[in-house]
């Protein structure tokens, strides 16, 4: 959160997941395969 937001502030979990969804689209949109992006439960997201 820190190195997203630049803020230790605490963010809704909504509002990441929300932007990591935007991020998946315009990475497809270019062409990156839809599991560029990957959700591990317990740890967060790989690329």
């Amino acid at each position: 959160m820190c190195e997203l937001w630049e803020s230790d502030a605490f963010v809704d979990d909504n509002t990441l997941t929300v932007n990591v969804n935007r991020l998946r689209k315009a990475l497809q949109s270019i062409g990156a395969p839809a599991d560029y992006v990957r959700t591990r439960q317990g740890e967060g997201y790989l690329v």
